[in-house]
């Protein structure tokens, strides 16, 4: 066989593979990319039971023609409903671009891509800090999104989805009826029926800082001090170019800190990260004043922060191996429920939820930032003396992680 004829032969081979593995993703269709044609309401629910959501949520965005749009992590993703009533008939379309394990640069990324397709007029972002110190999602695709110095047309991109070595793998166990798809899910589901709420809690709480296990117990002066890492300085400065666009785009921004269970901000301090929190909410103050100082006129840009020891942060958690209790305001320690997203929204709308009181207004600037963060100082004690079984609890689990850590 001559060289010329194998060179050709090679080449209409790879050409036969690479176009049956675009037609076999295309026809199985693992990510649910068709299923956006049956409306925002069957692509939220298609968001926690399969894989790809990166894809679907962004292909989506030209199908939708968001006007409003929720950004932020996996809290934001599971808690906040975009069908809520605190979004006005103006704010409408509204879609849930949040998405777990993104970086606060991906959220720019989302905003940017959403605003170029469909004008979006206003934002809700989840903040939490862990966006804001590295990491991120493997699937998430610059590409993808319009807008960016990385964006590829539509069809191009759709192409590189359906032709993806991950496309193939979410297909091969689709079609062997697998758990691939959804491991964790199906894992704390397990652990729920075994061990029951508390259970899942102790799992998720591991699983989260054992995953950012070299950036925990930080040492130094510097330690807490937001500025004194170049990631940090990078990921902030991340979030002051998401202002920017949105200060120059007239986009209304309105934000919160995500309010986690008390028992995951116990996990802050037992990690050496309580002091790297509080500077964080600084410097989120400064960026949000500073970018509201600019240029008048302004768009509205209104900073929360719902973390804290309020009572729903206290909120008591079943014993180990209750399979009937199940919390009404968190999922477990890291994610709220839908019930306690509804009463954020309510709060940054403007609205007084039935459990008011239960939540504190939340509201931060660089006038009262210090106070507020030396209330939440106080909180904490008062936490900590009362529920002293939790706070022992985590302790122990942070040693038990500090022991698998040397291993």
């Amino acid at each position: 066989m001559s060289g010329r004829r194998y060179v050709f032969l090679v080449a209409a081979a790879a050409l036969l593979l690479a176009a049956a593995i675009t037609t076999l993703n295309a026809s199985i269709d693992p990510y649910g990319l068709r299923a956006m044609d049956a409306g925002e309401a069957r692509l939220q629910a298609l968001g926690h039971e399969r894989s790809g959501e990166f894809s679907r949520k962004a292909f989506s965005v030209p199908r939708v023609m968001p006007r409003t749009i929720i950004l932020g992590t996996s809290r934001a993703n599971s808690g906040l409903d975009h069908r809520h009533g605190a979004f006005a008939a103006a704010d409408a379309p509204v879609m849930n671009l949040a998405l777990g394990a993104v970086q606060i640069e991906h959220m720019r990324l989302l905003l940017i891509h959403a605003h170029t397709l469909s004008g979006v007029r206003k934002a809700v972002i989840g903040l939490d800090m862990e966006a804001f110190l590295g990491g991120g999602r493997s699937d998430f695709d610059p590409a993808a999104l319009a807008g960016n110095p990385d964006s590829q047309p539509l069809w191009l991109a759709r192409l590189k989805v359906d032709f993806s070595r991950a496309a193939l793998g979410a297909s091969v166990g689709q079609v062997l009826d697998s758990d691939t798809a959804m491991p964790q899910a199906s894992f704390e589901a397990r652990v729920n029926a075994l061990q029951g709420q508390r259970g899942v809690i102790w799992v998720t709480e591991i699983n989260n800082f054992y995953s950012r296990l070299a950036e925990l117990f930080p040492r130094g002066g510097a330690a807490g001090r937001w500025q004194a890492d170049p990631r940090r300085r990078a990921a902030m400065a991340s979030f002051r170019a998401l202002l920017d666009y949105a200060r120059q785009n007239d986009i209304e921004l309105r934000m919160f800190v995500s309010p986690v269970h008390a028992r995951y901000l116990e996990w802050y301090r037992h990690v050496g990260w309580w002091p790297l929190f509080q500077d964080w909410k600084r410097e989120l103050v400064q960026a949000v004043a500073a970018a509201r100082e600019s240029r008048a006129p302004q768009p509205v840009f209104l900073l929360w922060d719902f973390s804290g020891f309020h009572p729903i942060a206290a909120e008591p958690v079943p014993r180990l191996g209750d399979l009937a209790a199940r919390m009404k305001w968190y999922a477990e320690s890291s994610h709220y429920s839908p019930a306690l997203g509804s009463l954020v929204l309510d709060r940054i709308a403007g609205n007084r939820p039935v459990d008011a009181d239960a939540l504190p207004d939340g509201r931060i600037d660089r006038a009262n930032i210090e106070r507020h963060l030396s209330a939440l100082a106080l909180d904490a004690e008062r936490y900590r003396a009362t529920q002293a079984g939790e706070v022992a609890n985590v302790r122990e689990m942070v040693a038990y992680l500090r022991r698998i850590g040397r291993k």
